[in-house]
């Protein structure tokens, strides 16, 4: 499935990497994977949500990658996945915005198929 995600970053970020770069994505592809996974429902496999699984992890690995291509050159200006665009201006506060607009789409698409990992308050005896 690596190669599925890793295929689906490239198409999704539209444009060449170095081999450098290309090194990179590869690995926070792997490391989104092993993440998505242990965050999966109990029961639940990737192949289960293979779609959604897919695309988080091409998304989560895209903005892991999101600061290395702000030192390339040249810049992708936009790209789009599915319904989510990502268009970025001048300033470098432009790809922490993209990151993190990818992060919270990823959550978003895995939601469904994830445990539960919010804040919960108890009452504590006292």
């Amino acid at each position: 499935m690596i190669h599925e995600i890793l295929t689906a970053a490239r198409a999704f970020l539209a444009r060449d990497l170095s081999q450098d770069q290309d090194a990179v994505l590869t690995s926070l592809c792997g490391e989104a994977m092993a993440v998505w996974q242990g965050r999966l429902r109990e029961g639940l496999t990737p192949e289960d949500c293979r779609g959604a699984f897919v695309t988080a992890c091409a998304w989560t690995a895209l903005a892991g990658l999101a600061p290395a291509l702000e030192a390339g050159v040249p810049v992708p200006r936009s790209f789009t996945a599915g319904d989510l665009s990502v268009s970025m201006g001048g300033s470098g506060g432009d790809w922490n915005r993209a990151a993190y607009r990818l992060k919270d789409r990823a959550e978003e698409l895995m939601a469904p198929y994830t445990r539960d990992e919010g804040l919960i308050f108890r009452e504590v005896a006292g």
